[in-house]
């Protein structure tokens, strides 16, 4: 009875003197004995991420470098797992070459953006004073100033949400009377997308493209496009090609992401296991692979999607490059349809697939609602001609059987480099006179 009694003793002793520990124990020391340890990086701005993978823009003076961290690269510089807070840090560096002060306005890249604060108190340690005073320390003094005195130059990390796949940044310096924008595209390693497997720099030849000047010969362009997608071979009628969209790649893309649409992962067993996973949990899942619909004898060369909470309901469209440009700039063609359920089938891959609003005009319209306060369109409108009318009681099918109606319109959106705002957003029309 002694005896254990002093083990017992013994035991309360240790364990005493280990939780002190834990309270007091300092940067560095050996988690082995009780203590969390905190190694950041510390000089970032030299790590293969800055280094390798930044991009920089100028423009009337400013020039601006960013680059975004993976999740295991933001772990691996910050010697903390942000990724698990949905926190993804973005490096910035501005040189200012004028005689006056910019400002950096965060919530126009990011309305959700964390403090470096609100970063530090996330990651916060039990029972480590001294590492979470580490913690704070560095990731306030590694963050990004709002303020870019004349002449100068300030680098930092600005603590952005969480975007898988591709991220785009819309960086904006203001001074009084001046406001410039900095539109940056960056693909974030972890992902395997479908848009990864197309080469769209040979998807046609030199003598295949056709070029087009005039509102009038795109106008018959697009009546002339089929009215759905095909099956492989280039028959039969699927999903309606209901919207066209003309611009330079990177405005349009970056106007979807800032819109919240996210990239599309491939079909393979990772995204399949993540899919499935979902399907059972109810999750969501913003990258969910989409199913193979056909076009110019292929499938989609980029799939988008607009998730909810589950895994079950989205807003997802895919896209087709055309042969055609318009006045210099590139034409797509895609189809839109809102998920509002799913089920078990044989005819797919993974033996599950969503359910269509039938009432497809509906994901168009709000397509068209959502493209407009993007605040990136120059022109938008419809254009009857090259699909058919359905109604609810004669409606078309696709090839899963399921039903879809529509007025027949094919929304068309013209895209602009410069923000625009909804009073200078003009209507679709060859002859606005």
């Amino acid at each position: 009875m002694k005896r254990n009694l002093t083990l017992l003793l013994i035991l309360l002793s240790a364990l005493a003197v280990n939780g002190c520990a834990k309270y007091y124990c300092s940067v560095g020391e050996n988690p082995s004995f009780g203590c969390p340890s905190y190694n950041p990086v510390e000089k970032p701005e030299s790590s293969p991420t800055v280094l390798l993978r930044s991009q920089s823009i100028t423009k009337g003076g400013l020039e601006v470098s960013t680059a975004v961290l993976s999740d295991w690269e933001s772990t691996e510089i910050f010697g903390l797992e942000l990724a698990k807070e949905r926190i993804q840090p973005v490096w910035i560096n501005i040189k200012n070459n004028t005689d006056e002060a910019y400002y950096l306005i965060k919530a126009n890249t990011d309305p959700y953006y964390f403090t470096a604060n609100e970063v530090a108190t996330m990651n916060h340690q039990t029972f480590a004073i001294e590492v979470n005073k580490a913690i704070d320390s560095y990731v306030k003094n590694r963050s990004i100033t709002r303020q870019i005195p004349p002449m100068s130059e300030v680098s930092g990390f600005y603590y952005s949400t969480w975007d898988p796949g591709v991220k785009y940044l819309d960086i904006a310096l203001y001074r009084e009377n001046d406001l410039k924008h900095f539109v940056f595209r960056h693909e974030v390693p972890g992902l395997k997308l479908d848009y990864q497997n197309v080469d769209f720099d040979n998807l046609y030849k030199y003598d295949e493209i056709i070029n087009i000047e005039s509102c009038e010969e795109l106008v018959e362009a697009i009546k002339h496009i089929p009215c759905c997608t095909q099956k492989r071979d280039g028959t039969g009628e699927n999903d309606p090609l209901n919207f066209v969209i003309v611009g330079e790649t990177d405005v349009i893309f970056g106007a979807f992401v800032r819109q919240g649409w996210d990239v599309t992962e491939t079909i393979n067993v990772g995204s399949g296991w993540k899919t499935a996973k979902a399907f059972f949990t109810h999750e969501r899942l913003r990258t969910s692979p989409m199913s193979a619909l056909f076009f110019y004898n292929r499938s989609q060369d980029i799939g988008l999607q607009k998730a909810r909470s589950t895994i079950h309901e989205r807003n997802h469209l895919r896209l087709w490059l055309t042969p055609y440009m318009y006045r210099g700039k590139t034409v797509w063609v895609g189809a839109i349809s809102r998920d509002i359920g799913s089920y078990f089938t044989r005819k797919t891959k993974w033996k599950t697939a969503h359910a269509i609003d039938p009432d497809i005009d509906e994901a168009r319209n709000y397509l068209i609602q959502d493209m407009i306060f993007s605040q990136s369109l120059k022109q938008a409108g419809l254009i009857h001609g090259g699909i058919v009318p359905a109604s609810r009681k004669e409606p078309r099918i696709n090839f899963m059987g399921q039903p879809w109606w529509t007025d027949g319109g094919r929304a068309v959106f013209i895209f602009d480099e410069e923000v625009t705002s909804l009073d200078d957003l003009q209507e679709f029309d060859c002859d606005p006179d």
